[in-house]
Formats: structure tokens, sequence, C-alpha cells
């Protein structure tokens, strides 16, 4: 043994406490799984302590983010659902608030469109230059009602009607009338509605021109005068081109239905014969 491996007389130097190796946050060691993170922080554990526990095998996986506590993790959902049903609660309230304020502007527009329709119509029918009582009128407005409520319109017609053009895109008859207050209304028909309303004002005059005669049973044949008591003011009609010759009718009226029907007649034979060409 040579004198340079010979240890040197005198004391020993202190033995230096083992030095900790903290473990690296999960967030810090980029594993690549779940299971690698749970190895590393295992590794570094064992490295720092020796043969650990598995209490601190454990604590150091919590520490890492690892392992949860499920009773935080309980408190933390129970936390986040509570706070998620308060917040639709309060936007719930806000909604039912906005909707009741919505109502109640509502019935205040629909008091105030009932009221002024009282009072337009205590005033229809009236002339420009007519008077009503200050009492009608605060009684129309206040209570969305008048004393004539229920009670139709008088109108009386001023013989004098608008009538359309052929030519006129829209078909539409004005009567003039007016009301027992001496204010002027019209009465507006539209297209079909015109003969319909003519037929219920005076059925003798204008009719349906396929209807039956409701004088006479034989009135469109040409033996009529067997079944009349005469045919004094009758009238024989043949309409060239129909078929079935002469027939004999009772009343003008009659006359110009049958001659109605036999234009189209007339028309459905022309189309029936050019196949609907013009």
């Amino acid at each position: 043994m040579t004198a340079s491996s010979q240890t040197q007389p005198g004391a020993l130097p202190p033995e230096l406490p083992p030095q900790p190796h903290p473990v690296a946050p999960l967030h810090q060691a980029f594993p690549a799984s779940v299971s690698e993170a749970a190895a590393a922080v295992i590794d570094a554990e064992m490295q720092e302590n020796g043969a650990a526990t598995g209490e601190e095998l454990a604590a150091a996986e919590t520490r890492a983010g690892i392992l949860f506590d499920p009773a935080s993790v309980e408190a933390a959902v129970t936390a986040a659902r509570d706070q998620a049903h308060a917040e639709d609660q309060a936007e719930l309230d806000a909604v039912r608030a906005e909707l009741a304020d919505a109502r109640r502007e509502l019935a205040l527009l629909a008091g105030d469109h009932r009221r002024r329709d009282a009072v337009l119509r205590l005033c229809e029918g009236r002339r420009g230059d007519d008077l009503l009582l200050v009492s009608a009128v605060a009684t129309a407005a206040e209570c969305g009602t008048t004393a004539l409520d229920g009670l139709p319109m008088t109108l009386t017609w001023k013989r004098s009607p608008s009538v359309p053009e052929n030519t006129d895109r829209v078909q539409q008859v004005t009567i003039h009338c007016e009301s027992s207050y001496g204010g002027r209304a019209d009465l507006v028909v539209d297209d079909e509605d015109r003969m319909a309303l003519a037929s219920l004002l005076d059925a003798e005059v204008i009719r349906d021109i396929h209807a039956p005669c409701p004088h006479e049973r034989g009135c469109g044949s040409d033996d009529a005068h067997l079944d009349s008591n005469g045919v004094f003011g009758w009238a024989r009609v043949e309409v060239a081109g129909i078929d079935g010759g002469p027939r004999w009718y009772c009343t003008p009226q009659c006359v110009f239905a049958a001659l109605a029907r036999a234009g189209e007649e007339l028309a459905a034979i022309e189309e029936t014969t050019t196949g609907g060409e013009l």
C-alpha cells in the first residue's frame, strides 16, 4: 500500500443529508398517456423515499393531479350544477317579467282600441256638422260601448250606383246610400256577389238562367199552349243553331234566360268544333 492511498489522519467530514427529489407536476411532465404519467410519478416518489408505501404513492399521484377525491369532485359538480340552475332561474324570471309587462301593455292597448271603436261607432253614419252630447262621447270613451250597440244602422239607397265597365280589372259595384242621420254610406259588392245580391233583391227580375220558370209549368216547351189557359202575352222563340225548334215562353224574363242559355250552348259548340283555339 502506497502513501498516496492511505487516509490522512484527522476528523471525517460530516455526512450530508440526502437531497429531496421533487415530483414534477403533471402539466410539466407532458406524458403520452395517463399510465405513463402515473408511472413517472411513482418512479420519482420511489427514488426520493426508497421503498415508498402505497399511501405515499397515492398522495404523490394526488399532488400530481392524477387521482381526485370523489367528495371534492362531487362537490365541484354540485356547485357547477347549482350555479347553472341559478342562472337559468334568473333568466326565466326575467322572461316571465317581460311577459307580464307585455300582457299589461297589450291589455292597455286593447282597452284603448275598444274605446276608440266605440267613439267611432257613435260617430258612424252622421253628417260632418252633426253635434253629439259630451256625455255620450265620454261614456263611449270610458266604457267602450254606446247606447246603440247591437242595433243595425239603417241605410237608404240614393238611387245611384257606380257600375264598372266591362274592361275594368276589378268588377266592383258601389251602391250609394244615406244613413238615418244623413251621413254618406257606400255598399260595395264585388264579382259574383253582384248577381247573388240582385237575385236576392228581386228574383222576378234577375234569377239564375238555368232555374225553372216560377210561373208556368210548361214554359220553355214546344207545346206550352196546350198546358196553359192561353198563349196571350207569350213569346215563341227559335234560336238559330240550336236543335229543338221554336219554344214558348210566358214572360220576357224567360225569353232572356232562354237566349242566355242558347248563347252558352253555342259557345260550347264552337269551342268543341275549334278545339278551344281562338
